[in-house]
């Protein structure tokens, strides 16, 4: 990708438990290519113009990190499997459903970011098994300014990095 297209665009990196969304700036900066002999009295550099990313809005979706036992407040129905494991009967489909209502409070915040900051263009990482079901909760008006979409969990990558996984 190339730098002009990441320019005044947003880079929202999420998983199930957190979202965090940066805007891509110019900066006129000392080329780090330059070595320590370059640098003098009079000549601090070459000035180059760099990408640089600053967060402008994050989220934390709690219910996502809920165990499901914080959910069944009646434990009496809850089945036990052999030699008291502590396995219940209905985890599976209780961890669906939680899935699913985090993804709709995350496609939401999302929505609501991209409409009010208003980009140009925006670049989407979350997770490969939960990408589809996200990207069919954006709606089309937003989803139409989605320039990127890596379907990997990028929420621990330094802002820096996120750059270079973009294409600058």
């Amino acid at each position: 990708m190339k730098k002009e297209e990441l320019l005044e665009s947003l880079i929202v990196v999420g998983d199930l438990g957190e979202v965090k969304v940066y805007r891509v700036y110019e900066e006129t900066v000392i080329d780090p290519k330059d070595d320590a002999h370059t640098s003098h009295k009079h000549n601090k550099g070459t000035l180059i113009e760099a990408l640089r990313t600053e967060l402008v809005r994050a989220a934390d979706f709690v219910d996502a990190h809920r165990k499901i036992s914080e959910e069944v407040t009646d434990k009496e129905g809850r089945y036990k499997a052999p030699h008291g494991s502590g396995v219940s009967g209905e985890p599976h489909n209780l961890q669906l459903e939680i899935e699913h209502r985090v993804l709709k409070e995350i496609a939401d915040f999302i929505m609501k970011t991209i409409r009010e900051l208003e980009p140009k263009r925006w670049h989407l990482a979350f997770p490969a098994e939960h990408n589809k079901e996200l990207l069919d909760r954006i709606d089309p008006d937003v989803k139409t300014k989605l320039d990127v979409n890596i379907p990997e969990d990028l929420t621990k990558l330094k802002p820096e990095k996120l750059l270079e996984r973009f294409g600058a």
